[in-house]
């Protein structure tokens, strides 16, 4: 930084009054060191950066290969093996059963029962009109919640098919709700229902590049969705038959087009409920997708152990006696295999010669023959600190503590109260993204229908969409937080 100079007029002052010149020449200094550390936009870059994680020179990060793609890339590039293995892991993986019950059970519970919130300023009603509609509302819309009308497979409550969707879109990512009106059905009172399609279903008509226009101009279409010019939904395209064994190619006419709103009611025709974490991403992800390699080792790992306790269980006697038979000989196959030329061709398949192991069971061999037992030990020490890293972490990522997820509250009061307390605003953040997403359209069709039949009057619902929306709040609420008696 360059030192002051004196002025013309400094000297002047320094000639009659020395304190204030150098008063000013101090003044001087410390505004040129303010101006110099203010910098002007733009220059170049160091391309190396500051940050460690992002340099690739480091014997640390030499191996680490990372390119920045889009969300829609990252969520649909190995979109159906995804969903696959994510189900695979909710049925026959334990820890991850227990993250996604968990989260069923504590976000919907018995049911989110809705709690009409009407905006009385709005709507012109005097408050003993609104304490009469918010009751009627809510009354009707349970009876309605507890039926069998609200599926359209009439399989489920309305109350149930919440907590369908929730683990729906937790395994596989998303789930699909489509609005119909089966008014053919024997004993139905209400007309709207919703038919739910899941993840795999949702697809790009055969052929179609993802994230390319469909046909020449056409609207974009990535992972089955419809996009407007905003980037929002403007349908779905979704495959008629669900998928089975034969393993049957896709055809040019195995989707159908379903709008996401209806043209003339205004209503959500079709809802995709999942749960969004990027801008511009159309599809969803299973939610045990960051953790599910270490979830799938986990159970490799548990397996390997509970197998190791079988073994040390089973007492076995083997001894050995003159003239006694050999071991039992392996067994050989002959299905037949077809060849290129369509030439079948008898072959045998590898040998098993391995012997179930049974309790108590005795073996005589030969006095030649030599049998080596190997004796696996069960007693590993460092599984239980292995089985409590893993699921903290699987418990970390998923945002459910280690004590909720396998529902062991053994520690001290105020650590099990405060995995619940962490694991509520968990829930919190959840119904309050599941809700608009799900329960509310669910809610408006219904009260639509209401309006639509004559069964309520409610002024200005089918004319002003300001009043409809009124008439539509609605705020939602479960079963309630668990408290701990110390």
């Amino acid at each position: 930084m360059d030192k002051p100079r004196l002025t013309l007029i400094d000297r002047a002052i320094a000639a009659v009054a020395p304190g204030r010149a150098a008063q000013r020449l101090a003044a001087r200094a410390s505004y040129m060191a303010m101006a110099a550390a203010v910098t002007e936009p733009g220059g170049r870059l160091d391309t190396r950066g500051g940050y460690r994680a992002g340099q690739s020179d480091r014997r640390q990060t030499r191996g680490w290969f990372a390119r920045t793609r889009s969300a829609n890339s990252d969520g649909l590039a190995r979109q159906q093996t995804l969903i696959g293995r994510s189900r695979e892991a909710a049925m026959n993986l334990p820890a991850a059963t227990a993250a996604i019950e968990r989260n069923v059970t504590f976000t919907i519970g018995t049911g989110l029962m809705a709690l009409p919130d009407l905006d009385a300023e709005v709507l012109g009603l005097m408050p003993e009109e609104k304490a009469a509609w918010t009751a009627r509302m809510k009354r009707d819309y349970d009876a309605y919640m507890s039926s069998t009308d609200p599926d359209a497979e009439r399989s489920s409550t309305g109350y149930g098919q919440q907590e369908i969707v929730l683990r729906g879109m937790l395994e596989s990512g998303d789930v699909l709700g489509l609005r119909c009106a089966p008014a053919d059905q024997i004993g139905r009172v209400v007309w709207t229902a919703w038919k739910l399609v899941e993840a795999e279903r949702v697809a790009s008509p055969s052929g179609h590049v993802e994230g390319l226009p469909l046909g020449k101009g056409g609207p974009i279409v990535v992972g089955g969705v419809q996009l407007d010019g905003y980037g929002a939904a403007e349908g779905y395209h979704v495959i008629q038959k669900a998928p089975d064994r034969s393993g049957l190619a896709r055809t040019a006419t195995d989707t159908k087009f379903y709008p996401a709103w209806g043209a003339q009611s205004r209503l959500p025709a079709a809802v995709l409920v999942f749960d969004k974490r990027r801008p511009e991403q159309a599809r969803g992800v299973p939610f045990l997708a960051p953790v599910l390699e270490l979830v799938k080792m986990f159970a490799d790992a548990t397996d390997a152990a509970s197998l190791s306790l079988v073994l040390q269980s089973m007492l076995s006697v083997i001894y050995k006696s003159p003239g006694a038979s050999a071991m039992p000989e392996p067994e050989y196959g002959t299905g037949e295999i077809v060849q290129a030329e369509y030439a079948p061709e008898t072959q045998p398949p590898p040998a098993n010669s391995s012997i179930a192991m049974e309790p108590g069971m005795v073996l005589e061999l030969d006095n030649d023959s030599e049998v080596k037992l190997v004796s696996p030990d069960a007693k590993n020490p460092v599984y239980e600190k292995f089985f409590e890293a893993v699921l903290t972490q699987i418990g970390a990522a998923t945002g459910t503590p280690f004590g909720v997820l396998m529902a062991r509250f053994n520690s001290s009061y105020t650590a099990s109260k405060g995995e619940l307390e962490l694991f509520y605003k968990e829930i919190v953040r959840r119904l309050a993204r599941f809700a608009p997403m799900w329960c509310d359209p669910h809610y408006h069709c219904w009260l639509y229908e209401q309006v639509a039949r004559g069964v309520y009057d409610l002024p200005g619902f089918l004319d002003d969409p300001r009043l409809r929306q009124a008439w539509c709040s609605v705020r939602w609420a479960g079963d309630g937080k668990i408290s701990l008696d110390p």
